[in-house]
């Protein structure tokens, strides 16, 4: 009685046995399965195409534990099963010349045809074979027929066999020998110990295949990742002896293991310590490839996760792979070389700093068991941005509110090394990500931003406050003669004051960044003067005289670059221009939204502005010009040039008296006597209008009685020679225009009248009155009333 299992197609994973005599499964073979193409379109057609036409009902020639059909499933084998892919006119008699007088049968199979033949051999044996007991019976008779009519791959114990299947119009061929089942003993006793593979006849393509092969897969620790770290730490041997010591066992020679779930010895043989090829039968490994220790281990320790996985499941899916990556990965020795690796790799170029990096710190990183990589987390992303490469590298510029670097980056040099310092570049981000995902194979870029973020407002500094911090006051006071000596200004109470309160102001807006301070020194004096400078020395690297528009979010951006701003040629500015200065100065914070933020930003105000100008009248509104404090300058009247005198330790000093005031807690505030002589000094820089002359004395003139009763023209024939006495209680712009400045009051509008009104309110003697009057040659205007009357 022979035990087969059926399977409804080679993909069943339900192989059921079934019990029978040799008779009956020959009647099996008799039912041949017609299809329905003929046999050119068969072979016309593309592999996958007819493996679909061939893939019905098979058969393995023994038992299938569990239904489904792996190696390890196969308890024991009834048939020898063998493809005949290359068969000739002369097979069928080799076949009879060594099986006749046993029972076997040939028969054709769907490819076949008069011109290439190709056939199935099946032989039903005396008794049940093992796994190992198949392998060297199978291949003996293989050897004696002529092994070269053979696929190499025909030895497999879970080798399946499609019954009979043809094209519709093909002829099948059947070939039935009767007689007794194969004597398994007879041909075992044929080898002088038929346990030793090297014994057991080989496929001379299977032995060219395995040397093509080794030469293909080349070094495995060559391999990418955690595999190629796991084959690196561990050999074949080595390995085998720390993770597969119950699975295999040594042999004399050194090269040679055994199997110890088999009845063969010394089928495992090692190739250059790195690869292992087993020819035992029952050995999961056993699967015609060389493996390395990575996928020995995976097989024996995981190959069970496989169970249930669908054929043809890429190796990498497989579960088994998943967790023996897991498995290498968190290897101690596979961790430190992995991790060590990267390292060795990101300090190729030499790191500028003062401290060496702390020793293992990669061991902090939660190693990616599917890459052996970290895992991309922010932890593990700000573990590496804070050692390594970027090991005191990564900081902010608390005053800049930017991001900087104070080394090298992984991936490119320091451009300005002579600087403590320089910006962190729009390119270093996508080169960060580019970094993390070829070094580390990160893809989430959040997270590598959020942490690059973290670490580098971890390590905030202010380089003004620590330029400040280490400038020590010598107690000798400089600060309010800066620009009596170096610009020669003039040595007064008002010029020392405001020169105080600036560089008072410019120190207070570092600790208090946004406090309330909106004034301007403005330096006035001919060109050549030194005004911007002196300035420029002053502000250091943090000085700035680019600073050109007032109003959109680019003049907040900039203001984050620089501490002393210098706005020159005021002169030049038109009243308009010289409005938006006013307002720019009153503002405390700047807000706008960064490039990329998703919100709005507040940005108090660090910085103090400095005015220059070449002309004496550079103010042209006679009203709100407080936040203005004019300085004339006169180079002939210095005392000390500041290109030859002014050196940074003078600065660092001035700077220090001014750090030491603040702390006292000085006022920003000018005290009344100053605040008048700024007054003073802001109409003395004042521009005039020449008409306010022509408007003063004809207010000034005594009208007569019949005033309202003449028309433009005597009116102004009578302001030539007046004679009334009768003062003026009340004036509109328009009467101004048409009779004072003697101009076409058809021209009058709103802008005509502006500067009229401008003059007017500057007059001490008269006010706007509230609502409109008419008068009679004019309609309802704005009016303006005499004090007092």
């Amino acid at each position: 009685m022979l035990e087969i299992s059926f399977g409804k197609n080679r993909s069943d994973t339900n192989w059921k046995p079934d019990y029978m005599e040799w008779e009956e499964f020959v009647e099996i073979l008799r039912k041949v399965r017609r299809t329905n193409e003929t046999m050119a379109e068969y072979d016309r057609m593309t592999k996958n195409d007819k493996d679909k036409i061939k893939n019905g009902r098979a058969f393995v020639g023994g038992l299938v534990k569990g239904g489904r059909r792996k190696k390890e499933n196969i308890e024991n084998r009834w048939l020898i099963t063998l493809d005949a892919d290359n068969a000739d006119d002369d097979f069928l008699f080799c076949v009879d010349l060594i099986l006749g007088g046993t029972a076997y049968a040939v028969y054709s199979t769907h490819s076949c045809r008069p011109n290439k033949l190709k056939y199935r051999l099946v032989c039903p044996v005396n008794r049940a074979l093992s796994p190992d007991e198949h392998a060297a019976v199978s291949r003996k008779l293989a050897d004696k027929i002529g092994m070269t009519y053979f696929d190499k791959t025909t030895f497999d114990v879970h080798r399946l066999m499609y019954l009979p299947s043809c094209s519709k119009d093909a002829t099948p061929i059947l070939e039935i020998s009767e007689g007794e089942p194969v004597n398994v003993e007879d041909i075992l006793n044929e080898y002088l110990d038929w346990r030793d593979p090297e014994e057991w006849p080989k496929h001379p393509d299977s032995e060219k295949n395995i040397s093509a092969t080794l030469q293909k897969l080349g070094d495995p620790v060559e391999k990418p990742g955690v595999i190629g770290v796991f084959c690196q730490v561990y050999g074949m041997q080595e390995g085998i002896e720390t993770f597969l010591s119950e699975v295999y066992s040594p042999t004399n020679d050194e090269n040679r293991w055994t199997y110890t779930g088999g009845t063969s010895f010394g089928g495992m043989r090692i190739y250059d310590n790195a690869w292992a090829y087993s020819e035992h039968q029952s050995d999961p490994t056993n699967d015609g490839h060389c493996h390395n220790i990575f996928d020995m281990v995976r097989i024996h320790k995981f190959g069970y996760l496989d169970a249930d996985v669908k054929e043809h499941t890429p190796g990498t899916k497989l579960p088994s792979h998943q967790a023996m990556l897991e498995f290498a990965a968190n290897d101690p020795e596979v961790k430190r070389i992995r991790l060590q690796q990267d390292f060795d790799e990101d300090m190729e170029e030499p790191i500028s700093i003062n401290d060496e990096p702390p020793q293992n710190w990669e061991s902090k990183i939660k190693v990616n068991a599917k890459t052996g990589m970290p895992f991309p987390t922010a932890k593990n992303a700000e573990i590496i941005l804070r050692n390594g490469p970027f090991y005191k590298t990564l900081a902010y510029d608390a005053f800049g509110n930017a991001e900087v670097i104070r080394g090298p980056l992984p991936w490119r040099q320091r451009e300005r090394p002579h600087q403590e310092y320089e910006p962190w570049l729009g390119a270093d981000d996508k080169r960060m990500l580019h970094y993390f995902g070829k070094k580390y194979e990160f893809k989430a870029t959040a997270t590598i931003q959020n942490a690059f973020t973290e670490v580098v407002h971890k390590n905030t500094f202010h380089p003004i406050k620590e330029y400040l911090g280490s400038c020590q006051w010598d107690g000798v006071n400089r600060l309010e003669e800066i620009f009596i000596t170096y610009l020669g200004a003039e040595d007064s109470r008002y010029v020392r004051t405001v020169t105080r309160k600036m560089l008072i102001a410019a120190v207070k807006r570092l600790y208090e960044p946004g406090c309330k301070f909106d004034y301007m020194l403005v330096l006035v004096g001919p060109q050549g003067a030194g005004k911007s400078s002196l300035l420029a020395k002053l502000g250091r690297k943090w000085f700035s005289d680019s600073l050109r528009n007032f109003e959109n979010k680019e003049a907040g951006e900039h203001l984050q670059g620089a501490w002393i701003f210098e706005l020159g040629e005021l002169s030049a500015m038109k009243k308009s221009e010289l409005e938006e200065v006013k307002a720019f100065l009153s503002k405390t914070e700047d807000r706008y939204r960064v490039a990329y933020d998703r919100q709005v930003s507040e940005f108090p105000r660090k910085c103090i502005f400095f005015g220059t100008t070449n002309n004496h009248n550079f103010l042209q509104d006679p009203t709100g010009n407080r936040r203005f404090w004019p300085v004339d300058v006169d180079p002939d009247k210095r005392k000390l040039d500041h290109w030859d005198y002014l050196k940074d330790e003078e600065i660092g000093q001035i700077w220090a008296e001014a750090l030491t005031l603040y702390k006292a807690g000085e006022s920003l505030e000018l005290d009344k006597k100053t605040a008048r002589e700024a007054e003073r000094m802001q109409g003395i820089h004042t521009e005039t209008d020449p008409r306010e002359g022509l408007i003063q004395r004809y207010l000034e003139t005594k009208l007569p009685a019949d005033w309202d009763e003449k028309d433009v023209w005597e009116r102004r024939n009578y302001l030539e020679e007046p004679t009334g006495d009768i003062p003026r209680t009340r004036v509109c712009a328009a009467e101004i225009w048409a009779e004072a400045l003697r101009l076409d009051p058809a021209k009058f509008g709103a802008w005509e009248a502006r500067p009229i009104y401008d003059i007017l309110r500057k007059l001490p003697d008269w006010k706007e009155r509230k609502g409109r009057l008419t008068f009679k040659l004019y309609g309802k205007q704005t009016t303006y009333e005499k004090i007092g009357q």
